[in-house]
């Protein structure tokens, strides 16, 4: 196993978890910042992502963070590449993976975190993404997403795919059975 498959392996197993409590307990999440808090808790639970890593100018820092500067925007969420820490200045460094998240959005939304995110801007440089959208029940919010994916799925039909052949980003979206 590659070092960096150990890194996103604990990352999809923590986007696992956010999704399984979700659906379990939908109403535990009352606001897209609870999502990320508790994303956020999950990855820094995991030592492999908590350990300090030293930046070239001898600067500690750790690789999970939240709200962090993209080429538009900022991401949710991101966990910084750890093999290149070391390699690079403070400010310099390189995204392993980016997380979006949204809760009970609406269409434009999930679009905007995808394509402005991901597809423009060279996808901000970014090795692994996910747009992770949440409904709640019967919201009216679901058909809009499930249609956001399926545009999702035919941009990356069309070639909007990596050198290696894989999506520029996970799309998911998670629906709790209960409102």
């Amino acid at each position: 196993m590659r070092e960096l498959d150990l890194y996103v392996s604990k990352i999809e197993e923590c986007i696992n978890k956010l999704i399984d409590k979700f659906i379990e307990y939908p109403h535990y999440f009352r606001s897209e910042s609870d999502l990320k808090s508790y994303l956020y808790h999950l990855m820094v639970s995991q030592e492999v992502l908590y350990k300090e890593h030293i930046t070239q100018t001898g600067i500690p820092i750790g690789i999970v963070h939240t709200e962090y500067p993209a080429t538009i925007g900022r991401f949710d969420l991101v966990v910084l590449d750890p093999t290149l820490v070391s390699e690079l200045l403070l400010n310099n460094q390189k995204i392993l993976c980016a997380i979006e998240i949204g809760l009970d959005t609406t269409y434009d939304h999930f679009e905007k975190d995808y394509s402005e995110k991901f597809v423009k801007e060279a996808r901000n440089d970014v090795s692994y993404g996910y747009v992770l959208h949440f409904v709640k029940g019967e919201s009216v919010h679901w058909k809009d997403i499930v249609d956001a994916i399926d545009q999702v799925i035919e941009m990356k039909e069309s070639s909007l795919l990596r050198k290696e052949e894989t999506p520029i980003a996970k799309a998911i979206a998670v629906k709790s059975d209960s409102m």
